[in-house]
């Protein structure tokens, strides 16, 4: 007889429905739990998942944008839910790293919370509004070198990977700009195709280069796209060794039933592995992540300690 994969909470899969079998289903939605606004890469990827995922498990998994507070508001959404399996948090470079840019930071990434798995990760994109003078890296920085300070640049977060993808090449450069925060990508890139500031380092732009709309300087991956083969890595343009890129995945209370996490994260790595998904998160030069818990758990660590060392040295704080 062929059953129905269901997600418990506290406890196992399902097994088929007897009158022994009284096993504790879920029977309430779901709550993916975004720091950004909607549209952004983060929003995307979450609801690309959210959406195969309420197949998969039956129950509805509906995405909740909770942006502010350097990711704060989000987090803490998650941290005071119950640990019953229902509320998870859309994770980015900045959940992890936000513990030496805040201080007295109310959480604590590795132990409040429990690794689920990778869900996408994709290189950022330098991009300028048309009417920008570069056409390349190394004009870009010449632009910074004759206005220092005073270029506008979008980013949607102090330790956010858009932010800190430019200040690694502020750092190898010598160049300071006039940095720009947003709560998501979606308002930054407003105010970026209307001229209100020049450039973003951003992986949720390939539609507005399509258009014409912005113009793209630079990969910040360690190889260039497959979408944009012609747009050369910051790396090639005078900046070895430059890499910069953004991913997201999900966490989930301390405290959750090791069964929920392994079988979301089964799912999860599922889902990631299908060709429609593949192809539409491509569409937008993302790729799929295909993590364990576990791998998902040393990855973030590796991630964290990695980008402290330029936290430091340039003695970033977030302002919350």
């Amino acid at each position: 007889m062929k059953t129905t994969r269901r997600l418990m909470i506290g406890g196992t899969l399902a097994a088929p429905l007897t009158a022994r079998a009284q096993p504790r289903l879920i029977d309430k939605p779901v709550r993916f739990v975004v720091a950004y606004t909607a549209g952004g890469a983060a929003d995307v990827t979450a609801r690309t998942v959210a959406q195969r995922l309420t197949e998969k498990i039956g129950v509805p998994v509906v995405v909740e944008n909770r942006p502010g507070g350097n990711t704060l508001i989000a987090t803490q959404s998650v941290q005071r839910a119950p640990a019953d399996g229902t509320s998870y948090l859309v994770v980015s470079l900045n959940f992890a790293l936000n513990r030496v840019l805040i201080a007295n930071l109310p959480y604590d990434p590795f132990g409040d919370f429990t690794a689920v798995g990778l869900m996408s990760s994709a290189p950022n994109i330098l991009v300028v509004h048309p009417s920008f003078p570069a056409r390349n890296v190394q004009e870009f920085v010449a632009e910074l070198r004759k206005r220092p300070g005073e270029i506008a640049v979008a980013h949607t977060g102090v330790g956010t990977i858009t932010h800190l993808a430019g200040e690694l090449l502020y750092d190898m450069s010598d160049t300071r700009v006039n940095l720009i925060a947003y709560g998501g990508s979606a308002p930054a890139h407003s105010d970026l195709l209307a001229g209100r500031v020049s450039a973003m380092f951003d992986s949720s732009s390939i539609q507005h280069i399509a258009d014409g709309r912005l113009r793209a300087l630079g990969i910040t991956g360690a190889q260039r796209l497959a979408i944009l083969p012609d747009v050369p890595t910051i790396a090639e343009q005078g900046f070895p060794g430059y890499e910069a890129s953004s991913w997201y995945g999900l966490v989930a209370r301390h405290g959750t039933s090791p069964e929920i996490i392994r079988q979301v994260s089964a799912e999860v790595q599922g889902i990631m592995r299908l060709q429609d998904v593949r192809e539409l998160l491509g569409q937008r030069a993302y790729i799929p992540g295909d993590t364990t818990a576990e791998q998902f758990d040393a990855f973030m660590r590796h991630e964290a300690q990695r980008w402290t060392d330029l936290v430091r040295k340039r003695n970033i704080r977030a302002d919350v």
